[in-house]
């Protein structure tokens, strides 16, 4: 497939590990200008170290996205240093299990302030420079638990259901802009640092990696922008 990140400037949230990570990798490899964007500024260094794939085109912003102040301090950065958005990678997420009788409110808001309300805040203020640029693609890291509740799942079900809710809105109200709207939805994902002897391909009981998830991503952002997929739903292929 062309290759239609080159020079592109991406955004990804929860970029010091997991999923982030293993996109900032990816993208890097493919030629985009990543901002990594985490909690913890030693994290994103020491990710940056381990994906070993830095070309000089990165941003490495310390933010917590549940802040209402980072969504702006994390858009005006990118758009100092590279001047545009094309990408917006909407990965970072709390999770937590609770039953009704045991979660409070304290739980339930910092589950769905980072998961839900963080990404609305910024996705808000990206779309505005991909309106103006009349181009953007914008993906939401949800999960299967968006679309099939469980014991235990009272606030990360939640907040993810409203994902899904908020991606379809939105998708419906930007298309106009040529921007793209994209969610991923994985099941459960081993997110365990495994040396290469311990992984395999397939095999009962194993799990998908990050690694699967951030392939599908960069699947959905390199298509060409006349095209679009609207969910990508993962599964362990015999877990």
């Amino acid at each position: 497939m062309k290759n239609n990140l080159n020079k592109k400037v991406v955004i990804i949230t929860g970029a010091s590990k997991g999923i982030g990570r293993e996109c900032t990798r990816l993208f890097l490899k493919k030629g985009a200008k990543v901002v990594m964007v985490s909690r913890n500024k030693n994290e994103l260094e020491e990710a940056l170290k381990k994906i070993n794939q830095n070309n000089g085109e990165n941003l490495l912003i310390e933010a917590d996205i549940s802040n209402p102040e980072s969504a702006e301090l994390i858009v005006s950065s990118t758009l100092e240093k590279y001047g545009t958005i094309d990408i917006l990678v909407n990965n970072a997420a709390q999770f937590g299990s609770f039953k009704l009788q045991e979660i409070s409110l304290e739980d339930f808001d910092r589950i769905m302030n980072t998961n839900i309300r963080a990404v609305v805040q910024l996705t808000k203020l990206v779309s505005q420079t991909m309106i103006r640029n009349s181009s953007g693609t914008i993906i939401n890291v949800s999960s299967t638990a968006g679309k099939r509740g469980y014991i235990g799942g009272l606030a990360y079900a939640c907040s993810k259901f409203a994902l899904n809710g908020f991606s379809e809105c939105i998708a419906k109200e930007l298309r106009q802009f040529n921007i793209r709207v994209i969610t991923i939805t994985p099941s459960s994902v081993d997110i365990r640092e495994l040396p290469e002897s311990e992984l395999s391909e397939s095999g009962k009981g194993i799990l998908m990696r990050m690694e699967d998830v951030a392939e599908s991503i960069l699947l959905a952002a390199n298509l060409p922008h006349r095209t679009m997929v609207k969910d990508i739903e993962l599964w362990g292929t015999n877990p």
